[in-house]
């Protein structure tokens, strides 16, 4: 099949929302129906396997889910998203199949599935297990990645610096995502990537359920994007010690910015090793009592 595209489309129409994602696969279009409250209209995509209308069904939910665009609570309705998309239901229902065990949605009482909204003590868990594991995967990535990994790590950060300009917290988001997904991709430990990535999506729906358009300021998501690029510069370097410092840092850094969210009920966890922009070494506690 001959690779056509990109292509963005819309879906989910009952929501009243417009979702974009970028399709590759594309044979055929069909032109949607303006429906209340859309922000913009895209075209859904038709595929010739059935296993690529299941691909294309979760990817345009999850990017809705992750742009913000499908309010917590909202029912997932199965019909409605398959009309929509202009496809059957079988392929919109494995995708919510997979998307729910991802964790990324559940299944509600009284409403069908829904959009998981996690806790507090679930986001500082998540935020935890990946600065253990993002370290080692720094390190890896150091040694192993090509100059492809390298420019799709920058593509990455170049959309942060966009959205930082545009002051745009889904985009900065997405960003971050992109981000950490090529870091562990150029690691070459699928199971450990693909760890770390669910976290981030977790974790940023967790930032996304709080509805605080200000939680990230331009200036909050400038920091960011500059660690990120001094982390790309020591890949780029071949220098694991060093990246392995400055993803801790990046880590810690983002705690202290946002000390707010890291307070707990629970009593405080073992204190995780942090490290400084110049090398020293420091301490600091994964979670502070509420």
């Amino acid at each position: 099949m001959k690779i056509a595209g990109p292509l963005v489309y819309t879906c989910i129409h009952e929501v009243g929302i417009a979702v974009r994602y970028e399709i590759l696969w594309i044979v055929r279009s069909y032109t949607c129906v303006m429906v209340p409250n859309v922000i913009d209209i895209f075209n859904p995509v038709s595929v010739q396997r059935g296993p690529r209308f299941r691909e294309a069904a979760f990817a345009a939910i999850k990017d809705a889910i992750l742009g913000g665009g499908i309010a917590a609570g909202e029912p997932l309705v199965e019909a409605r998203i398959a009309t929509a998309l202009g496809i059957s239901r079988t392929p919109v229902r494995e995708a919510l199949a997979l998307l729910e065990h991802e964790g990324l949605i559940a299944h509600q009482p009284g409403t069908g599935l829904v959009i998981r909204e996690l806790s507090r003590e679930e986001f500082i868990e998540m935020f935890v297990a990946n600065e253990l594991v993002e370290p080692q995967l720094a390190r890896r990535a150091a040694v192993y990645a090509t100059p492809e990994h390298v420019a799709e790590i920058q593509r990455a950060i170049d959309l942060g610096t966009q959205a930082m300009r545009d002051v745009d917290i889904q985009t900065s988001l997405r960003s971050g995502r992109e981000f950490h997904r090529w870091m562990g991709v150029a690691a070459g430990n699928p199971p450990l990537a693909r760890f770390v990535l669910r976290n981030e999506e977790q974790t940023d729906l967790f930032l996304l359920s709080l509805g605080n358009r200000n939680l990230l300021s331009a200036d909050e998501m400038s920091i960011s994007n500059r660690e990120h690029q001094d982390i790309l510069d020591a890949v780029k370097r071949r220098d694991p010690e060093e990246v392995s410092r400055l993803v801790i840092y990046h880590a810690q850094s983002l705690r202290s910015r946002h000390a707010h969210l890291f307070r707990s009920t629970r009593p405080l966890e073992p204190a995780v090793p942090a490290a400084s922009r110049d090398g020293q070494a420091t301490t600091m506690a994964p979670a502070e009592p509420g």
